[in-house]
C-alpha cells in the first residue's frame, strides 16, 4: 500500500503524535474562524481568495504555498489575505490524503502516458527526504544558482514530479468547488450580519 510503513511505531508515539495532531488543528481551526471574520472584502474576493489557498494545497511544493496562492489570487483580483488563510487547508490533518490522492492520480497518468515509472512501495521517509531536496533545489535556483547542483536536485526527485501531475485536476476541480461554496456562504454570512444591524437600529 502506498505510504506504507516499513516498522510500525511505538504505541506511545502514536499516541504522542496524536495529541500534538489534535492541539494544532484546533489552534488552526480557531485561527481560521478568527481570521475569516475579520476579512474585507466582497464574497466573490473572498472566495476567489479561499479557492486559490485551497487549490495550490494540493500541490506537493511545500514552502511554496503561500506565494502560488497569492500570485492566483492576484491574477484572479481575490482577497490575497484569504488567499493566505486558504493555505491553511494544507495541514498535518489534510496533507496524508492530499499527498496520496495526487501521487495515485499522477501514478495514472504516468502509466496512461506510458512513461518509466519503478517507484514500488513509498512511505513518508522517502517523502520527508524528498521535501528536503526539493527545498535544497529552490535553494539553489534562488540563492545560489549552482547549475550543477539543481540538475542533482532535479534528478533526485522521483515522488514529487509525478505528484505534481496529480495535483493539476485536483486544484482546477477544488477551486471551482470551493469557489461556488464559498460565494453562497459568505452571502448569507453578510445578509446575516445586515439583518442583524437593521434590528438593533429599530430597536435603538
Amino acid at each position: 500500500m502506498p505510504f506504507g510503513r516499513r516498522k510500525k511505531k511505538p504505541i506511545i508515539s502514536v499516541i504522542k503524535n496524536a495529541l500534538i495532531y489534535l492541539i494544532s488543528f484546533s489552534r488552526t481551526r480557531k485561527l481560521i474562524s478568527v481570521s475569516l471574520k475579520r476579512l474585507k472584502g466582497s464574497p466573490y474576493e473572498l472566495a476567489i481568495g479561499l479557492s486559490s489557498g485551497i487549490a495550490v494545497s494540493f500541490t506537493p511544493f511545500i514552502g511554496l504555498h503561500a506565494l502560488f496562492a497569492l500570485s492566483l489570487a492576484w491574477i484572479l483580483r481575490g482577497s490575497m489575505a484569504a488567499a493566505l488563510i486558504g493555505t491553511l487547508f494544507g495541514n498535518p490533518w489534510t496533507f496524508p490524503f492530499l499527498w496520496y490522492f495526487s501521487f495515485e492520480l499522477g501514478q495514472f497518468f504516468y502509466e496512461n502516458l506510458s512513461l518509466n515509472l519503478s517507484l514500488g512501495k513509498i512511505n513518508f521517509s522517502e517523502l520527508k527526504q524528498e521535501v528536503t531536496i526539493l527545498v535544497l533545489l529552490l535553494k539553489n535556483i534562488f540563492v545560489s544558482t549552482n547549475i550543477s547542483e539543481i540538475k542533482n536536485n532535479f534528478n533526485s526527485l522521483k515522488l514529487i514530479p509525478v505528484m505534481a501531475v496529480g495535483s493539476i485536476p485536483l486544484s482546477f476541480i477544488s477551486w471551482f468547488i470551493s469557489y461556488f461554496i464559498l460565494v453562497k456562504v459568505f452571502k448569507s454570512y453578510n445578509e446575516r450580519i445586515s439583518k442583524r444591524r437593521k434590528n438593533n437600529a429599530s430597536r435603538c
